[in-house]
């Protein structure tokens, strides 16, 4: 992880949130929501546009209905004058799947923004439906907020005059919907949340295995008073949906293990602590300050094989190329790895490393395919957890094998030496089934300039009966969402993984709760979008069309997976047809392998 960004960014971002604060009526601060059909957008990645209408919905509601008509004229007009419309919907009694059906009985075609903690109403002071906000990106004030249409025309007023340089008078009309209920808020007030007994639990469960003395946070979660000082940070990065990193859309997909993100009610405890001050308890000692972190070289304990890489001298500045590093096992039988962790010696430069299996029938260092499904014994990149192979399975390591370490690494301004460590875990006997992988990506493309969402598309087959364990995503810079589907044999098809929001800072490997199976003939495809625009934060340079590339300066689409395919045993491999081989080969570009 680049930490160094990651401060910057994060204080950048506190001093939006701290002007938030110094116009309450009025001011915006920013936000992250998914809409109905489950599309990331941040508030603020509208920046270029001149307005943002927002017209708040809830379902079989008559006011709203009304407004979203006017709106859609609204629309047709002033669009193409670089004015973004939404609906918000903040009822407690209205779900994404019903909030689909409502839009498309109704014929909306606006993206209606989930507000499912309705945080997001409450902070922009939102208390009936058909209400409409003009809110000015340029300021992030809301310039008018009212009733959405039927007897007058006050918001195309106020869109006129924010576009010709005016002010709009705010609140110029009431709508005449039905009031918002906000259930977080009934029976319980901010003053009367414990940090002591809801919010150092959040803190604990979430936070603090980054967040403390020698973990891989920024700052330490180590006591009230620390918490209570970056509270106005942590507030925004939890609007956002910024933290806690790798956030998936949870309602598509398989269940998915240790899936990161906070409830419903952790947001709505969280935001009113912090907005009530983020208070200490009156009494009672402070749970953070009480918790203890011993920090393991190896976090699944020590490995049977602990693999030293030769250190690496990083230069401060320019770009690396990636390096391929021999390493030697000496193997004198045939193994079984059941797991592989990676210790990197330098975090903060070392972008992953991919091991490949050399074997003795290799005629050269880098293996012929090294995209195939035995090549790739396991790898490191920010967020991802060590391989386990589950389920009694495994990868063999024959005698005389060696390892061939691809290590990408990219500067921090500071010259120094990475000493990484790797550490394999064996099988004292082989394992029942031996486990696989594949990849469903794109290699040839190129994304024009200023260009805010390019689809991407790749796609896998499956050529026998198998069961699905891990998914993984893997995009550069310009990475903006990826989702896995299943196209089975009989025509249906079934998402198995949304991630709406990519971050490159962290690449993580979704482990399915439960291997989900695969019938032969099943095509695993990967749909997403790259942005190559000037609202890309991390974009290198917008203004250059990008290609397939292994630096982080090019891109990359790939949707990684770890399967087993039935039947595949040590005594008894599965085989693939030559032909479809042959055409997997001719279709792969050099150099596909590297993250």
């Amino acid at each position: 992880m680049k930490i160094v960004r990651l401060l910057l960014l994060a204080s950048a971002s506190f001093c939006f949130s701290l002007s938030a604060y110094s116009a309450p009526d009025t001011s915006v601060a920013d936000f992250a929501l998914l809409d109905h059909l489950g599309k990331f957008h941040r508030l603020s990645y509208y920046g270029d546009q001149r307005a943002i209408v927002m017209l708040v919905q809830t379902n079989n509601d008559a006011a709203a209905r009304q407004s979203a008509s006017d709106l859609e004229l609204l629309r047709a007009d002033f669009e193409q004058l670089d004015v973004v419309f939404f609906m918000l919907n903040p009822s407690a009694a209205d779900d994404r799947h019903s909030i689909a059906a409502e839009a498309k009985s109704q014929g909306y075609t606006l993206p209606i923004l989930v507000d499912e903690s309705q945080l997001v109403a409450e902070s922009l002071g939102v208390s009936q439906t058909g209400e409409v906000l003009v809110i000015d990106p340029a300021t992030m004030q809301t310039v008018y907020q009212g009733r959405g249409g039927e007897a007058g025309n006050d918001v195309r007023k106020a869109l006129e005059a924010l576009l010709d340089g005016g002010k709009p008078l705010a609140g110029q009309s009431v709508s005449t919907g039905m009031a918002i209920e906000y259930t977080s808020s009934a029976g319980r007030t901010p003053d009367t949340i414990s940090y002591r007994d809801d919010i150092a639990p959040i803190l604990t469960e979430n936070c603090v295995s980054c967040h403390h003395d020698g973990g891989i946070g920024p700052w330490s979660m180590s006591s009230h008073a620390m918490v209570q000082g970056w509270s106005k940070m942590m507030r925004e990065v939890v609007m956002t949906r910024r933290m806690p990193p790798g956030q998936i859309d949870h309602h598509v997909g398989k269940p998915i293990a240790d899936m990161a993100g906070l409830t419903t009610r952790e947001q709505q405890l969280l935001i009113h602590w912090i907005d009530a001050g983020a208070p200490a308890d009156a009494n009672g000692e402070d749970p953070l300050a009480k918790l203890t972190f011993t920090e393991q070289h190896f976090t699944m304990g020590e490995p049977d094989i602990i693999l030293k890489v030769p250190a690496q001298s990083i230069p401060a500045t320019g770009v690396i190329d990636y390096r391929y590093v021999p390493v030697q096992l000496n193997l004198d039988r045939d193994v079984w790895v059941r797991a592989m962790e990676t210790v990197p010696g330098d975090r903060q430069v070392l972008h992953h490393v991919i091991a490949y299996v050399s074997s003795p029938a290799d005629k050269s260092a880098r293996g012929e395919d090294s995209t195939s499904r035995d090549n790739s014994l396991g790898g490191f990149a920010p967020g991802r957890q060590p391989d386990a192979f589950r389920d009694n399975s495994g990868k063999l390591l024959r005698k005389g094998s060696n390892l061939l370490l691809q290590m990408h690494y990219t500067t921090s301004g500071k010259a120094t030496v990475d000493e990484t460590e790797i550490g394999l875990y064996l099988y004292d006997k082989p394992p029942q089934y031996v486990m696989s992988g594949g990849v469903a990506g794109l290699r040839r493309f190129m994304i024009p300039p200023h260009t805010k969402e390019y689809p991407m598309r790749g796609e896998q087959l499956v050529e026998h009966d198998a069961w699905l364990y891990s998914l993984m995503p893997h995009m550069h810079y310009r990475g903006k969402y990826m989702s896995y589907i299943a196209e089975y044999p009989d025509g249906s098809s079934e998402v198995l993984l949304s991630v709406p929001n990519y971050e490159f800072n962290w690449q993580f490997n979704y482990q399915l709760k439960e291997p989900h199976f695969l019938p032969a003939g099943t095509r695993l495809v990967t749909r997403g979008a790259m942005d190559n625009s000037d609202r890309n934060p991390y974009n290198p340079d917008p203004s250059k069309p990008v290609h397939f590339g292994l630096q982080t300066k090019h891109e990359m689409f790939f949707g990684f997976n770890t399967l087993r395919y039935d039947g595949d045993t040590p005594g008894n491999r599965v085989t693939f047809s030559d032909e479809k081989t042959a055409q997997a080969k001719s279709k792969k570009a050099p150099g596909v392998a590297g993250l």
